[in-house]
């Protein structure tokens, strides 16, 4: 629930950015605010306080509060990002990114859901920038909320409404990766995949990308080689998919497509228990974080560019501090590996 103060908070940061209360104007008294919002004066001088520490007002003894003449210069006081991601995660490498962000003097603060849950209304204030890492769908009113309050938001890897974000060029990405895996004249393609959950928001993106562009070039993509399960039981369905892939010597698979690097061993130990040689035999493309798997002859990695990523984060980081508030969104193609 919204306590008082981050409502006073969000009605002054809303005339504000709306340019109602532009620059050097006075904003409403004291026992105005406490009148209009029912509450203390304590509860407005809170809220007067916080925005005063970010650089929007600021207090002329014995005259009232004043638009700050730089306001649109909002002072970034901290970064806060928003994470899930523990150290042996599939996603590890996004979140050893943020950790070597050159940030200047700014400081860097990482949370959870559970410090979310606990602390939203009384926490997160202008002067802070927000860093979501790999959000999740329920996150989303969440966001909702700190951008109503004028907190600027970047999501990293997800792309939800009209957000600032950087995230993977499936399309692209896939589109490359097809092309070098097919150059062979090879018409046919088999899919591997998890279904899509809560914990791989990705997944939807990618296989949306995955079948325009074999559409695109006419590739077919046999209905018993589209095998899409939970992956619970792995012994269970690597085994099912073995028997729709492999069964047949005369027909099989020539080239895979995997959009989660953590299937790829499966379905190697499942095409050699068949006795299929990667290379020889068949082609993998599958997109990669690159902590299990070097690249091999037959291997298509499409690579997340961490580089590319942790630079733009930078630069979402100097806008903020420059005041700039233009949408920023950002694809990035991923980087084919292969032998």
């Amino acid at each position: 629930m919204k306590t008082k103060t981050a409502t006073i908070e969000q009605f002054l940061l809303g005339k504000i950015n709306s340019g109602e209360f532009p620059p050097r104007k006075q904003i409403p008294s004291q026992f105005k605010l406490m009148q209009q919002f029912h509450c203390s004066r304590i509860i407005v001088q809170r809220a007067l306080k916080h925005l005063i520490d970010a650089g929007l007002l600021e207090s002329d003894r014995g005259r009232g509060t004043f638009v700050r003449q730089d306001c649109k210069n909002k002072a970034l006081k901290e970064i806060i990002v928003i994470s899930e991601i523990i150290d042996n995660s599939p996603d590890f490498p996004f979140s050893e990114m943020l950790f070597n962000l050159n940030t200047g003097d700014i400081p860097v603060r990482w949370v959870d859901q559970q410090f979310l849950d606990r602390n939203t209304e009384n926490f997160f204030r202008p002067g802070h920038a927000v860093i979501w890492l790999l959000p999740k769908e329920n996150q989303i009113m969440l966001m909702d909320n700190l951008k109503r309050r004028g907190i600027p938001q970047l999501l990293i890897n997800r792309k939800y409404g009209k957000f600032n974000y950087i995230c993977t060029d499936a399309a692209s990405s896939i589109s490359e990766g097809l092309d070098r895996i097919i150059a062979d004249g090879e018409k046919k393609i088999a899919l591997v995949s998890r279904l899509p959950n809560a914990g791989a928001a990705f997944i939807p993106e990618r296989l949306i990308a995955f079948y325009e562009q074999c559409f695109i070039r006419n590739l077919q993509i046999p209905e018993k080689w589209i095998f899409k399960r939970d992956f619970k039981d792995m012994a269970r369905d690597s085994a099912e998919m073995g028997q729709a892939f492999f069964s047949d010597k005369s027909n099989f698979p020539k080239n895979i497509f995997i959009p989660q690097e953590d299937l790829l061993t499966s379905v190697l130990l499942t095409a050699s228990h068949h006795g299929l040689t990667l290379g020889k035999d068949y082609r993998i493309l599958v997109f990669s974080q690159g902590l299990v798997h070097p690249p091999q002859e037959g291997l298509y990695m499409l690579y997340q560019p961490m580089d590319e990523f942790r630079s733009k984060v930078e630069e979402f980081i100097r806008r903020v501090t420059d005041g700039d508030d233009t949408p920023f969104c950002i694809p990035l193609k991923t980087i084919l590996r292969t032998n």
